[in-house]
Order: structure tokens, then sequence, then C-alpha cells
């Protein structure tokens, strides 16, 4: 019977965790969840080791030996031993039949190394109060590395993966210390990039929980959007490397270009210089109130390359 390893990286997420660790709990096919503690000040460590203490057969607590997200993930995936492999951060919950319904798709689709699934993203206010839910539904995408480069986002734990595609993932160092935001869009970008197949499982398994403080960045907005624009050159590089038939190519880069778009709108001259982008833009991902700027911002990079010809 297949068996799945739940990995959670934990920091200062005492007031989330029981009701996250209890979802995981209330599923078929779990063999063991795996709890890396990233060096919290508050009582998650306590937390997380009552609950083993509860459930020492599946509950397996780790410090987090280097410091940050993405570096307990790799631990933790280090330490799993499991078929299957969720990810899933301490401030969100998987629903029942989860783990039961996406590997049936996996049974069902024996070439797959990601089964995704629909999920909810639920919204609290400052005080903690449940304020409303939205459905995320999803569908089935014959090019979903396509839809992936359109930053067609699921959140992780709306996933479930083969051990042998997050061993890839693990090897071409995936999840990257190096990334501060955006990790999971990384993540399973790089995934799709490389060639895994991606399938979809109608159903409603996965909360996305959105909080009013705590949860978002504070990096500013500016310096995320440098920091994106930084995974773009990295999509676009890896794209043109690729072996893709040139309308495919082109279609990818059509999608990064709008992003730069976008970052320029906000930013002049943030993104890298696209005037090779000009007639190769997603105009569909572009909100329409941004398109009496594109002009001056055609013209900001005409004359940024011609200084720099001149220069």
């Amino acid at each position: 019977m297949p068996d799945v390893s739940v990995i959670i990286p934990v920091y200062n997420s005492e007031r989330w965790l029981e009701r996250t660790i209890i979802s995981v709990l209330q599923q078929e096919h779990l063999k063991e969840i795996i709890l890396v503690d990233d060096h919290s000040t508050d009582r998650s460590l306590e937390t997380i080791r009552e609950w083993q203490r509860k459930f020492p057969d599946i509950i397996k607590v780790f410090i987090n030996p280097q410091k940050g997200a993405q570096a307990a993930r790799n631990y933790g995936f280090s330490q799993s031993t499991g078929e299957f492999i969720q990810w899933l951060d301490a401030d969100d919950q998987i629903l029942p039949g989860k783990f039961e319904m996406q590997l049936k798709a996996f049974e069902q689709n024996p070439q797959a190394d990601v089964v995704y699934s629909d999920w909810y993203m639920d919204y609290y206010n400052e005080q903690g109060e449940h304020i409303r839910r939205e459905e995320r539904k999803k569908d089935y995408y014959a090019d979903y590395l396509y839809e992936l480069l359109k930053d067609n986002w699921n959140p992780m734990h709306s996933y479930l993966l083969r051990r042998g595609a997050a061993e890839r993932l693990y090897q071409i160092g995936q999840w990257n210390p190096l990334t501060p935001v955006a990790q999971d869009r990384e993540y399973f970008t790089i995934a799709a990039l490389e060639g895994m197949e991606f399938v979809y499982q109608p159903g409603f398994f996965s909360v996305y929980n959105r909080w009013s403080q705590g949860q978002t960045s504070a990096m500013d907005f500016r310096r995320r959007l440098q920091f994106q624009m930084g995974l773009e050159r990295k999509f676009r590089q890896i794209v043109l490397q690729k072996n893709f038939p040139a309308q495919r190519r082109r279609k990818y880069l059509a999608c990064l270009n709008a992003h730069v778009l976008n970052a320029n709108y906000y930013y002049p001259s943030i993104g890298f210089p696209f005037l090779f982008s000009i007639f190769n833009v997603n105009w569909r991902i572009i909100h329409w109130k941004k398109w009496p700027v594109i002009p001056l911002i055609y013209l900001w990079e005409i004359v940024r390359y011609i200084m720099g010809k001149r220069s």
C-alpha cells in the first residue's frame, strides 16, 4: 500500500500547529509527519514535541541544522522515507481524502510525477477571525508548464509528488535556499521545465490560509519585484536551453515577457531590457489598465538601449 511522508517546516507557528497536524492525521496512507523546527522563539518546538509523544510512531521532530524554511524542507526530505511526498506549511491544512484520491490518480496515470487538485483560500482578520472562503477550482491543462509560466499558481500543499520526482528536484538544488520569494512557484516550475508530468485530480483537498499579519513577507514591493525578475531570468535561460519546438518556446517566452512588462509598469527598468519582446508578449495576462502606459515603457527601453550603445 502506498505511503506518504508529510514534511512541515515550523517557525513560530504555535497558533496554527494543532489544526495543521490534525488535518494530516486524518489522512489515509500516512506514513510519517516530519516536523522541522526552524529555531522558533515561541512554544512551537514544545508543541510539536507534545504531539510526538502522542503519536511516536508517526510524528518525527527535528531541529533545522541551518536556518530558513527552504533549508528546513530540504533537511526534512533527507529524513523522509515515504514513497510519496507531501509539502505543507505549518499554518495551512489538507482536507480528508486528499491522499486517497490523489494516490488513485497516480495509480491511473503511472507516468505522472505530480498530482494537483482544487483548493480553498481562507481569509482571516487581525483578530484571527475567519472572514471568507474562496474556491480555487483548477482543471486539466494539456500544457501545465505553460500554466506555471503564466503564474497560474497553486499552493504547495495542493500537490502530491512521487518520491522520485522530489529526489530529482533535491539533487538539482530545489528548494533553493537563495530564493527569498515565490519559492513554491520556482520549485514546481522547475519541475515542469525538467519534463515532469502533472496530472489533475478533481476535488477540494487543501486550504491556504491568508492571515492579515505574519504570513506575507515584510519585504517591500519593489524588492519583491526585483527578486521575482531574477526568477523570470532563470526560467528564460532554461526555456532557451531546452529543446522545445519553436512555437512552444515562443509561447513560453511570451509569458515571461509579460511578467517583465508588468514589473516595468510599476518601476521602469526594474526588469531586464526587453526590446526583444515587443512583438512577443502574452497580452492576456496584462491588466487592461496598464496598456496606456506600455508605449511609454517601450520608449524608455529604447532610450536605455541607445544610451547604452553610446556609452
